[in-house]
């Protein structure tokens, strides 16, 4: 399939997953992620969604596009959703349009679009699903209410799904290490995320960022943006200092121990 991508396009695609190492929490994935898609893919409205057991919840862009009582409008009606029931299954993660199940007469027939589409409005929608623990879908749904979808946005947001599912992976389980170690005077690691918290370790147990990028299968300068994301959260000026605050916490003095203990079993050669 031919594809044309406009150098403005291919420039938010670079400022977007760059911008993914620097997010330390889940709640700022979708602050970055939703303005990025709705200005690379043209949308109206772009929305990231949690939708599971325990209700409902979603963010929009631009914000207050949607009201807070739409929620419950959602919430009733999601049964009907067709993209939501087929991101259920966890192997399906690719980016989906509702016209890919629905023509436009039996989507209008939906109380889903009676009551929560229409007023928006909302004609067309593609959207794609980063994984989370449970049975909970996340996903981000782009919303138009002229031209549908084109096969050209399906193949943009499918190369971008992969780099957007690891990043919030990786916050998701910052987050819940942070839960039982909160950050304090002495214990500020838990502001790291999982990556830069690896890295810290390494260099910690005296590796160079050219050894830590063979054993973690990234580049040497995505090592160094990690370390320097991590100099600024830390509020330190180099990796010695970093590697102090590092080996000052006794959770993190763990962690290194247990890296000891692979250098020593599997040495660089």
């Amino acid at each position: 399939m031919d594809m044309y991508i406009s150098l403005r396009q291919l420039e938010i695609v670079v400022d977007l997953v760059g911008g993914l190492d620097s997010l330390s929490r889940p709640e700022q994935f979708p602050e970055l992620v939703l303005p990025a898609l709705a200005s690379l893919l043209g949308c109206d409205v772009a929305t990231y969604n949690e939708i599971g057991p325990q209700g409902v919840s979603y963010r929009d862009f631009p914000s207050g596009s949607l009201a807070l009582e739409t929620r419950q409008v959602f919430a009733q009606f999601v049964a009907e959703h067709p993209l939501v029931n087929y991101y259920k299954d966890p192997h399906h993660v690719d980016p989906v349009k509702v016209s890919d199940f629905l023509d436009t007469g039996h989507f209008h027939r939906l109380d889903l679009y009676e009551y929560f589409f229409r007023p928006i409005p909302v004609e067309h929608q593609m959207a794609i699903t980063v994984e989370a623990p449970g049975p909970t879908v996340v996903g981000i749904a782009l919303n138009r209410s002229q031209h549908d979808f084109t096969e050209t946005d399906r193949a943009i947001l499918a190369v971008l799904q992969r780099p957007l599912a690891k990043s919030f992976a990786c916050l998701v389980r910052a987050a819940e290490r942070n839960r039982d170690y909160a950050p304090s005077p002495g214990r500020t690691l838990a502001l790291l995320t999982d990556a830069e918290f690896d890295v810290l370790s390494r260099v910690a147990a005296g590796e160079t960022n050219a050894a830590i990028a063979r054993r973690t299968g990234c580049s040497p300068r995505t090592v160094a943006k990690h370390l320097e994301h991590t100099y600024r959260k830390l509020q330190v000026q180099d990796r010695s200092q970093a590697a102090a605050k590092f080996a000052a916490d006794s959770e993190a003095l763990n962690h290194l121990e247990l890296l000891s203990g692979q250098h020593s079993s599997g040495a660089e050669h």
